[in-house]
């Protein structure tokens, strides 16, 4: 079964997308600071931190519909508009995360859409009772 997630306060259907699939065994999600309304950087996130952590928050959201927490998170592609973000992203990513363990996580430097700097996509592994 294939559960497609779209907490309320998310309309990216309207782009042809959901922020959040959930199958029996995994959950797959991705986050950005991106206003929806605006398709450009929430202004609250003004710093590279501040915007990892929205981006964060969005996919903590995500999962939290699917029973899952960011402590069910198995790995994590991360891209970052320019390299210079990176040591700001890791503090905050850190952070957010916890003493782990941590997700695996790869991070790469690609152009992002909406002047955004940070956006994380996230694979969790559901609990057995949740799917």
């Amino acid at each position: 079964m294939t559960e497609y997630l779209n907490p309320g306060n998310l309309s990216y259907p309207r782009f042809g997308m959901n922020p959040g699939v959930a199958t029996k065994d995994y959950v797959f999600c991705g986050g950005m600071a991106l206003d929806l309304e605006t398709l450009v950087r929430k202004p609250e996130a003004d710093t590279i931190a501040n915007e990892t952590k929205i981006a964060l928050e969005e996919i903590q959201g995500i999962l939290e519909t699917a029973g899952c927490t960011l402590g069910d998170v198995v790995k994590t592609t991360c891209y970052l508009a320019d390299d210079s973000y990176r040591k700001e992203f890791w503090t905050a990513y850190t952070e957010v995360f916890g003493e782990g363990p941590y997700p695996a996580r790869t991070t790469l430097v690609v152009g992002i859409a909406g002047d955004c700097r940070v956006e994380i996509d996230a694979v969790a592994l559901r609990p057995r009772n949740q799917g």
